[in-house]
């Protein structure tokens, strides 16, 4: 159940002493919880900035550390939940405010998935823009550009069954859950993918062919990625 807390603290200012009062909404106090940081665009571009995802439920924070403003950042955070109300985008979306007290990085990443034949109909394929592709180390880097906002945008990079090429290269399948996000926002970001799924026993590179967006019939590249 629930604690229902109120803290009263006490900030020392040179000229004296301020009564602070916070509310608090969140099992037991203090608590360290699974967290993920997400970019909903510029604010002046109708976007929401940098928000929160705690249990399904977003929040903003009072602050953010520079160093932890990366897109789809896995933390875990123990805060507390002021009284402020933050408007944002289109329609004036409005997001509780949280202020963290600590964060811990999880430094989890996603991998390439392996698609199976059968799961085709599964794949999410809401439009976006491809614009750079970079293999770095183990990991392949996307810039990406897409429309929207007000709702959390997931991508997932897939490889996918074996084409007709002879012999066959591997693809690689970037797809897009809008979520039904109809605000209009320009949003660009880079998302990052473990490539170590693909490697080949015996072998120390493989060369793989990268799909673009989804309404573009042409490859993105051709990429070499070595380990």
């Amino acid at each position: 159940m629930k604690a229902i807390l109120f803290i009263t603290g006490l900030i020392l200012l040179s000229t004296g002493c301020q009564r602070v009062e916070y509310y608090v909404d969140h099992p037991g106090y203090p608590t360290l919880r699974e967290a993920e940081i997400v970019y909903y665009g510029a604010p002046e571009v109708d976007g929401c900035g940098w928000l929160i995802n705690v249990d399904d439920q977003l929040y903003h924070p009072e602050a953010l550390d520079e160093s932890l403003k990366t897109d789809n950042l896995k933390v875990r955070i123990d805060y507390i939940l002021t009284r402020e109300i933050f408007r944002c985008g289109r329609g004036g979306v409005s997001y509780k405010t949280i202020r963290i007290l600590k964060v811990e990085e999880l430094n989890r990443k996603k991998e390439v998935g392996i698609l199976q034949d059968t799961r085709w109909n599964k794949l999410k394929m809401d439009p976006f823009r491809m614009d750079s592709v970079l293999v770095d180390g183990d990991t392949l880097r996307l810039k990406v550009s897409y429309s929207g906002g007000c709702r959390e945008h997931t991508f997932n990079l897939w490889k996918l069954p074996p084409n007709a090429l002879v012999p066959p290269t591997p693809e690689l399948l970037l797809d897009h859950n809008a979520n039904e996000d109809m605000c209009e926002a320009w949003l660009t970001r880079w998302l990052a993918f473990s490539l170590k799924p693909i490697r080949v026993n015996g072998k120390n590179e493989v060369t793989f062919l990268m799909r673009g967006s989804p309404e573009m019939s042409a490859y993105f590249g051709k990429f070499v990625y070595s380990w």
